[in-house]
C-alpha cells in the first residue's frame, strides 16, 4: 500500500466465492450493496469477484485499500474448508486469529434457540484476526469484521444475502452515515413498464443525456419488461427535486400507457393492488405456460383474497371437460386459436364466478409446428363483464421458456389494461381483436 485513497467517498465492493466465477451462481450482493451505498452519496467505482483463493483474496483486498476509501468484502466467512477469508485477511495485515467471546456466545445462543448442538467448528466462526472489530450478525454465525487502516474502512461481511443485508442495515450504513464527508445529495427513483422494448422506450423519451451528469437514466430490460432507475446527484435539495421531477414528467409521458407503476414492483404486486382496491377476483386456465400466470399472481402474500381458481388444460380433453370448450371447436380451429382461447377465458370465468380470467394456449417449441401455425404462436385472451378480448402473439422459436416467459408476461399485462380501462394497444407482435 504505497498511495493515497481518494478522499471523495468512494467505494470497491470485492464478493467472494468459487461460485460465483464459476458460473453456479449469480452475484446479486453487489448490485444490492451499491444501491445502499448510493443513497449515502457513496459511489462503487469498481466491484470485483473472485474464488476462494487466499492470494486472490488478498491482493484485491490490497489494491483496493491503496485505491479508495471505503473497502466492502463479502463471502468466504462459513465454517467449512473452502472459506477462506477470515485466514486470508489475518496473512495479509500478518494478526493472528483469536476467538471473540462475545462472537462465541452468540454462536452459542444461535444453536440452541434451534436445539441444536454447537461443535468445535461452529465455534471457529468467532476466529477474528487482531486489530478487526468484530460485529454479532443478528441473522447467523459469522461475525461482521471491520479494519481501520489510517482514514480507511475494511467491511468483512457475510455472503449470505440475508445476513448481509442485515449487518450493512444495522451497523455499516449508520456508521458510514457517521464518519464518512458529507457528499452530494443522491436521490433514486423507480419507473415500470411492461409491453414495450427498451430501444422503443428510449427512442420516445430520449433528451434526458442533456441533463446529466447530475441526472441518469439506467434501462433496464427484462422478460418482464424495461425498469427505469432514475438517478439525481446535486449538493442542493431544492435543486435536485426539481431535476428529478422534470424527469418524472418526461418519462411519464413518454411511457404512457406503458408505465404500470412509479416504484420498483413486479407486475403482478401492481395487479393484486387493482384486485384489492376494486374488490374484483380472477381465475386462469392455461395451456402452454403450464400454470406460470397463477404462480406469478399466487406469489404475491394475501392473494387468496382475489385469486380464485386455476386450470391447467393442457390436453383437448381437458379444454373440454374442464373449461366447457366444444370439441367441435377443437377439432375445426385447433387448440391454439383466437376461437379456442376465446371460449377457455369465457369458461374459465364462469365457472370461477370471477370478475375476470385469463386463458393463454399456444405453441412453446422447439417442437408442434404444424401448417399455418409456426413455434411461438400464442394467443392471451381476457374475459371480463363486457366480453372477451384476445391477443395474438408470433414470439418466434426463441426458446421454450422465453416463450412461455412471454406468454406469461403479455397475459398479465392485458389484465392490468383491463382492469385499469385501457385499450389492450397493438405493438410488439400482437394483433387485438375484441368479441
Amino acid at each position: 500500500m504505497v498511495s493515497a485513497p481518494d478522499t471523495n467517498n468512494t467505494c470497491w465492493i470485492i464478493t467472494i466465492g468459487d461460485e460465483l466465477i464459476n458460473g453456479v451462481r449469480a452475484d446479486t450482493n453487489t448490485a444490492w450493496i451499491a444501491g445502499r451505498l448510493a443513497d449515502l452519496g457513496i459511489r462503487v467505482t469498481r466491484a470485483i469477484s473472485v474464488g476462494d483463493d487466499p492470494d486472490a483474496i488478498r491482493q484485491a483486498t490490497a489494491e483496493a485499500l491503496d485505491q479508495v476509501p471505503v473497502v466492502i468484502v463479502s463471502g468466504g466467512l462459513g465454517p467449512t474448508a473452502d472459506d477462506r477469508t477470515t485466514s486470508a485477511l489475518a496473512e495479509l495485515f500478518e494478526a493472528p486469529l483469536s476467538r471473540r467471546e462475545e462472537v462465541v456466545a452468540a454462536v452459542r445462543d444461535f444453536f440452541a434457540s434451534r436445539s441444536r448442538e454447537v461443535s468445535e467448528l461452529n465455534l471457529d466462526q468467532a476466529l477474528v484476526p487482531e486489530g478487526f472489530e468484530a460485529v454479532v450478525n443478528p441473522r447467523g454465525t459469522a461475525p461482521g469484521m471491520l479494519r481501520r487502516v489510517d482514514d480507511r474502512f475494511l467491511f468483512v461481511l457475510p455472503g449470505v444475502p440475508g445476513e448481509m443485508k442485515a449487518l450493512m442495515t444495522s451497523w455499516v450504513e449508520p456508521l458510514l452515515s457517521r464518519t464518512r464527508e458529507a457528499g452530494p445529495i443522491v436521490r433514486r427513483r423507480w419507473y415500470r413498464t411492461t409491453g414495450i422494448g427498451e430501444s422503443d422506450l428510449f427512442e420516445r423519451i430520449g433528451g434526458l443525456e442533456a441533463m446529466a451528469p447530475a441526472v441518469r437514466l439506467a434501462y433496464l430490460p427484462s422478460v418482464q419488461g424495461t425498469a427505469l432507475y432514475l438517478t439525481g446527484e446535486e449538493e442542493d435539495e431544492v435543486a435536485l427535486e426539481r431535476l428529478l421531477d422534470e424527469a418524472e414528467a418526461r418519462i411519464v409521458h413518454a411511457a404512457g400507457s406503458y408505465l404500470y407503476a412509479r416504484e420498483n414492483i413486479d407486475l403482478p404486486e401492481h395487479l393484486a393492488r387493482l384486485l384489492t382496491a376494486a374488490h374484483q377476483t380472477v381465475a386462469t386456465a392455461e395451456s402452454c405456460t403450464g400454470g406460470m400466470i397463477a404462480a406469478a399472481l399466487t406469489g404475491v402474500p394475501g392473494a387468496s383474497t382475489w385469486f380464485r381458481r386455476g386450470w391447467v388444460t393442457y390436453s383437448d380433453e381437458a379444454k373440454t371437460g374442464e373449461l366447457g370448450v366444444p370439441a367441435e371447436l377443437i377439432a375445426d380451429q385447433g387448440a391454439v386459436s383466437e376461437p379456442v382461447a376465446r371460449a377457455m377465458a369465457a369458461g374459465a370465468r364462469e365457472r370461477a364466478g370471477t370478475d375476470w380470467a385469463l386463458a393463454v394456449t399456444g405453441i412453446a417449441g422447439p417442437t408442434g409446428e404444424r401448417p399455418g401455425k409456426p413455434v411461438g404462436l400464442t394467443f392471451v385472451a381476457g374475459a371480463g363483464s363486457d366480453g372477451v378480448v384476445v391477443r395474438r402473439y408470433l414470439f418466434g422459436n426463441s426458446g421454450r421458456w422465453l416463450n412461455r416467459s412471454r406468454a406469461r408476461t403479455v397475459a398479465l399485462d392485458l389484465l392490468r389494461r383491463l382492469i385499469e380501462g385501457l385499450d389492450p394497444q397493438r405493438g410488439g407482435w400482437e394483433t387485438p381483436s375484441r368479441e
